[in-house]
């Protein structure tokens, strides 16, 4: 008799696990859907139209990761401008035309999702993107404030990406 209750407890308790693991799974898959948007059949035109109306926004900041002579680096100049204006950060957003495939994607990543990374630091070091050898941490981007940090045009790509 008591090893059918205790059968009856782990049983109860292995249901709630994997009732719990599906609920995260659900959540995780509703929070990505809500953040990604893809839109088919974009021009190039869609994108600037879209760049520009972002970029009016921060009334003319330039963005915090520039080209330089030896690959993308922070610039000093947008950083005090930047700081300058203040603010607090809730997301980071990127918007993404690729011209081969005709899509015009949006990214929204939520700061606490950001702040989850083990090491504090954003990895976006990607040959997408293209910046190589600057790895900013959440705290800079914070201390930075509101504005854009990334643009960059190619001959297959547009990408822009902003804090606000």
């Amino acid at each position: 008799m008591a090893i059918r209750r205790w059968l009856s407890v782990v049983l109860g308790v292995l249901l709630v696990l994997v009732l719990g693991i599906i609920a995260l799974a659900g959540s995780c898959a509703y929070l990505v859907r809500k953040q990604v948007q893809v839109r088919q059949a974009a021009s190039v035109g869609d994108y600037e139209q879209e760049a520009a109306a972002i970029m009016k926004r921060f009334d003319g900041i330039p963005p915090l990761v520039v080209q330089g002579p030896f690959g993308p680096t922070i610039s000093s100049k947008a950083l005090v401008a930047r700081q300058k204006r203040g603010g607090a950060i809730s997301n980071l957003h990127i918007l993404v035309f690729s011209i081969h495939d005709g899509k015009l994607v949006r990214l929204t990543l939520p700061m606490w999702l950001l702040r989850m990374s083990p090491d504090g630091r954003m990895d976006i070091n990607r040959d997408e993107v293209g910046l190589d050898n600057v790895r900013l941490s959440i705290e800079d981007l914070e201390a930075a404030g509101p504005g854009p940090l990334f643009v960059r045009k190619t001959d297959d790509s547009r990408v822009l990406v902003w804090a606000e």
